[in-house]
């Protein structure tokens, strides 16, 4: 179960009051230039994004969103070749870390031309997080003077950190977390069930995350999700070598990393539930997970000495399972 690109998801789950929010602003012509999509990843915040950009761009006048794929709007889209259409995000060939200057200028020079085939020019950011300050600060000016029937799609995954100036002059749709019910039922629909994988620790693991769920599924992942299982309820003792090699070569080390916050969290979760003779020990977990927060942090400026990095949360995933067999 592969994850698919946003701009070839044509089905749309959950969070239906946005998309009714969107067509009432339409029909009562009330479309505001840009509007901040704001949650946790993977929850369809940039399915969302292309599947009201393909709307507008098409000149549909439905009462839903959906645009087929086979649609001529869906094809220059998912080519990259709609002239009316752009998307600001980061370009893995070139190995940047930032979406730069340069890209904010040319989406200048693209606001500066009238639509070609559309009623509208769209612009999709996925995700303003991944912006320098003078990125932010030229989009900012855009924002700040519109050009006619422009409209932006912000992606952010962490609103707080946003600018307030940026904030300020966007719509807040905000996503919701999918509940274990929706999750499940999803996941049923595309073929999966307690027999072939332990679907309440998939979806406890993606924290209402439907995208993190179907990452989880991926076959590589499955196997990275069972070694780190392995390290906090079998005890097993892995061959870290193996481990550490297996890291730098699938490079997943971030996923590596969200998965050992997932299963501590998961963990303390449990054991907090009126456990309260074992509130020091509890305490000492929360401890834990902060030292791991701190660890993975830190380790992003020190890509050097990842390895290091590795053995001291095996380390700390270990004192976490000493205290928990002392609580059980």
């Amino acid at each position: 179960m592969a994850l698919k690109s946003p701009k070839k998801r044509y089905k749309f789950n959950g969070n239906q009051n946005i998309e009714d929010y969107i067509l009432n602003s339409l029909s009562n012509n009330h479309l505001h230039h840009a509007y901040l999509l704001s949650g946790i990843k993977g929850i369809g915040k940039a399915t969302f994004a292309y599947r009201v950009s393909r709307y507008l761009l098409s000149g549909s006048k439905e009462d839903n969103l959906y645009i087929g794929k086979s649609e001529k709007t869906s094809n220059l889209i998912e080519k990259n070749t709609h002239p009316d259409f752009m998307v600001l995000e980061l370009d893995d060939e070139e190995k940047k870390i930032t979406i730069d200057i340069d890209r904010v200028r040319g989406c200048i020079d693209f606001f500066n031309h009238t639509p070609a085939i559309s009623n509208y020019k769209v612009c999709i950011i996925d995700s303003i997080e991944d912006m320098n300050i003078n990125s932010s600060n030229a989009i900012l000016k855009i924002l700040e003077e519109p050009p006619v029937n422009s409209v932006f799609f912000i992606i952010s995954h962490n609103p707080e950190s946003l600018m307030p100036t940026i904030k300020s002059r966007c719509i807040d749709l905000q996503f919701k977390r999918f509940n274990e019910q929706e999750l499940e039922s999803y996941l049923f629909e595309e073929g999966f069930d307690d027999e072939t994988v332990n679907l309440k620790r998939v979806i406890s693991l993606s924290n209402g995350s439907l995208g993190k769920c179907i990452q989880l599924l991926e076959d590589e992942v499955r196997d990275l999700n069972a070694k780190v299982e392995n390290l906090f309820f079998n005890h097993s003792d892995l061959d870290i070598y193996d481990l550490i090699n297996s890291l730098n070569i699938n490079k997943n080390l971030s996923l590596f990393y969200e998965l050992v916050v997932s299963y501590l969290e998961e963990r303390i979760k449990n054991l907090s539930n009126n456990n309260y003779k074992h509130r020091k020990d509890i305490i000492r977990l929360f401890e834990i997970r902060d030292d791991i927060h701190k660890i993975i942090y830190d380790g992003q400026y020190y890509n050097n000495l990842k390895n290091h990095i590795i053995l001291d949360l095996l380390f700390l995933i270990r004192s976490s399972n000493e205290i928990y067999e002392n609580i059980k």
